[in-house]
């Protein structure tokens, strides 16, 4: 895609400027947002809206930020692909040095295509059924992480079934407390006070093999957090050797400071490298007390990655005047781009796209475009004077929203737009098909015949803007339109 001069374009207005943003974006002199030097308007013609933008610069920077913020010899991170699991994101995390951790089959595979070795991909998660066992043993995953006493007891019985050795971490719940942190209201891992009994049980298995520990994290907003985790679990590392394991692994999980004020908790947080230097010291101190050897050290960080490098575009397509309250209507949904708001009422800074360079004067309630009244982007946003067709960019959307988006109203999820530093865009998510939407009740159901849908697709897909001032066109359109309808009239139940 082509991108405009460097001469052209300009920093950010400061009032819309954040620090995070400045790498990739930028400014015309009519007040258009360029991302990597393409502008919105140019997105918007070659991709439609909405539609996600990646950042590729951001996710590499990132990447190679974490690693430089840990000075550990054996460090081995692990992107938690969980949080934005495109196939593109895990593939620049695989060029950059980093390991997977996959919390379903599904991720599982989503790595396998990307070319990671099972040896380089763990399996973490609260549940995993027998076939789900089964599948990361037989393919040799790293690890797979046992939750629970239950869970343990299901590896094994699958260890022993396929007549395989299973690779095996404990997660291990702390029961850990730091001023508002504690994890004794979360579910993940073995209560501490079990954790004896989990070694005991593992190690006298004989198709369980304990390599490694393993501790959720989750919102860490103190870096002591990881510390008094880890000493919790090196000291069960010290037991467990005593017992004859031999533990190569110690996995201290995610929950690392995201740079954005999208939600409540970030922004209490700490610098990253400082505290990856506290931390490692005080694991290698921890190590020397309990004489233990270097064990390969294992972060799994996911919206510290992607939490940034992810955008989406939207366009405002009505505006109404309801007394003090004026309402944007935008062809977006927070259910098919930031459906997290839902959850964990995240908050994300909307920027007027092509009108970088006015002031906010105006409040309006931004909302989407179901037929739903929850679906509101901001009550209360301080925007310039827009109006149709003017474009809205939500920044820092790149941790859950694009995993939680939804069909609601049978609406497509958006695509993504992978945006290089050069400028280059390349798509590496189309947005949705009818017949994969549908397709789980057609497969039941068979209800409809596959012609008809794809009569459908096409009728719906066409360039309506290319034909609309074109007569031949419209009615060589208007033929198959005719013969669908008439058949349409003839087998359905209700007639008018």
């Amino acid at each position: 895609m082509q991108t405009e001069s460097l001469s052209s374009r300009e920093a950010l207005s400061p009032r819309y400027a954040k620090k995070r943003w400045n790498d990739f974006l930028s400014q015309d002199k009519n007040g258009v947002l360029h991302v990597e030097g393409v502008s919105v308007e140019q997105l918007a013609r070659k991709y439609g809206t909405p539609h996600f933008l990646l950042i590729e610069r951001e996710i590499r920077e990132r990447l190679r930020n974490f690693k430089q913020a840990f000075p550990y010899p054996k460090l081995r991170p692990q992107f938690a692909c969980k949080v934005n699991s495109n196939l593109e994101i895990i593939r620049l995390a695989k060029e950059e040095g980093f390991e997977l951790d996959a919390s379903s089959v599904g991720e599982i595979i989503l790595g396998l295509l990307a070319d990671y070795k099972p040896s380089q991909i763990t399996f973490t998660n609260l549940y995993k059924s027998y076939q789900d066992i089964a599948f990361a043993a037989m393919i040799g995953v790293q690890a797979i992480t046992a939750d629970s006493m239950e869970e343990l007891e299901k590896i094994a019985f699958v260890g022993e079934k396929l007549g395989l050795k299973i690779n095996l971490f404990l997660r291990l719940n702390p029961l850990i407390d730091l001023g508002n942190y504690t994890t004794r209201y979360q579910q993940y891992g073995i209560p501490y006070p079990e954790a004896k009994k989990a070694v005991d049980y593992a190690m006298k298995h004989r198709h369980l093999e304990l390599t490694g520990f393993h501790f959720h994290g989750s919102y860490i907003t103190n870096p002591n957090v990881y510390i008094l985790a880890a000493q919790k679990m090196l000291k069960m590392v010290r037991y467990a050797t005593d017992k004859g394991a031999k533990i190569k692994y110690l996995d201290l999980g995610g929950g690392f400071p995201v740079n954005d004020d999208s939600h409540p908790q970030y922004g209490k947080s700490y610098d990253l490298e400082q505290g990856g230097k506290k931390i490692v010291e005080a694991v290698q101190r921890l190590l020397k007390k309990y004489n233990l050897p270097e064990p390969y050290l294992i972060f799994e960080p996911g919206k510290y990655i992607v939490g940034n490098a992810q955008l989406a575009l939207m366009k405002v397509v009505a505006k109404k005047s309801m007394g003090k309250n004026d309402i944007l209507i935008t062809n977006g949904s927070v259910y098919n781009l930031v459906a997290d708001k839902f959850i964990s009422n995240a908050r994300y800074p909307l920027l007027p796209a092509n009108k970088m360079k006015q002031p906010r004067t105006e409040k309006y309630r931004v909302t989407g475009c179901t037929c739903d009244c929850i679906d509101v982007f901001s009550k209360n946003e301080k925007m310039p004077v827009l109006q149709k067709d003017d474009f809205i960019m939500i920044m820092d959307c790149g941790a859950y929203s694009e995993v939680f988006a939804s069909n609601f109203n049978s609406l497509k999820r958006a695509p993504i737009v992978l945006v290089s530093p050069d400028g280059t865009t390349k798509l590496v998510r189309r947005r949705d098909r009818y017949a994969e939407m549908f397709a789980p009740q057609l497969d039941a159901l068979k209800m409809a015949d596959p012609n008809e849908l794809k009569f459908f697709y096409n009728l719906h897909r066409i360039n309506i803007e290319k034909i609309w001032n074109d007569t031949p066109e419209l009615e060589k359109l208007k033929k198959p339109i005719k013969a669908i309808l008439q058949s349409l009239q003839k087998t359905a139940t209700f007639k008018a």
